[in-house]
């Protein structure tokens, strides 16, 4: 499922790959609504979160604050 060009969380990789992130927290709003994440588990907890850049220190949501993701836009070649 799609929302637009945004792809469904479901069919994210979870393999530590940057991609981009659309989030939406009511309660914790983002610094950036659409950035770059990754995910991340907790080996202790055997947590998995989404690890993502912001303007103060890296944070982290889970699936239901994502909205939607898409692959990082590749760089054409030099």
């Amino acid at each position: 499922m799609t929302t637009g060009r945004w792809l469904d969380v479901s069919a994210t990789p979870r393999d530590g790959s940057p991609i981009l992130l659309w989030i939406q927290d009511d309660e914790a709003p983002p610094d950036f609504p659409v950035t770059v994440g990754f995910w991340e588990t907790d080996t202790i907890f055997e947590v998995g979160f989404w690890r993502v850049f912001s303007a103060g220190s890296p944070s982290t949501y889970f699936d239901q604050h994502v909205r939607g993701w898409r692959p990082l836009p590749r760089v054409p070649n030099a």
